[in-house]
């Protein structure tokens, strides 16, 4: 008769209840480890948002594109164009 086999290997290193609230805990640990702009990032991330479609000239959607993949390779996190679209929008607006 086969002994039952060992099933240790599949439990999981975290408490599986955070999950099942929301992943808050995840959030948490990962605001540790962030730089505080990225922290603001993830609390603003919220905010409800709508699509808005713009037509742009070449030259500015090339640069646009050179420069979140540029700044994605400096920080080693994900920069996109839209946050850059934001933020450069914010600061002439002054918000």
């Amino acid at each position: 008769m086969k002994a039952k086999p060992n099933t240790d290997q599949f439990n999981p290193k975290k408490d599986l209840s955070n999950f099942l609230e929301g992943g808050a805990a995840d959030v948490a640990d990962r605001r540790d480890s962030l730089p505080i702009a990225q922290v603001s990032a993830l609390a603003s991330a919220k905010v409800h948002r709508e699509q808005k479609v713009f037509r742009l000239p070449m030259d500015i959607i090339l640069a646009l594109k050179r420069e979140s993949y540029e700044l994605s390779v400096k920080t080693g996190n994900r920069v996109t164009e839209t946050e850059l679209v934001e933020k450069a929008l914010r600061a002439y607006i002054a918000i």
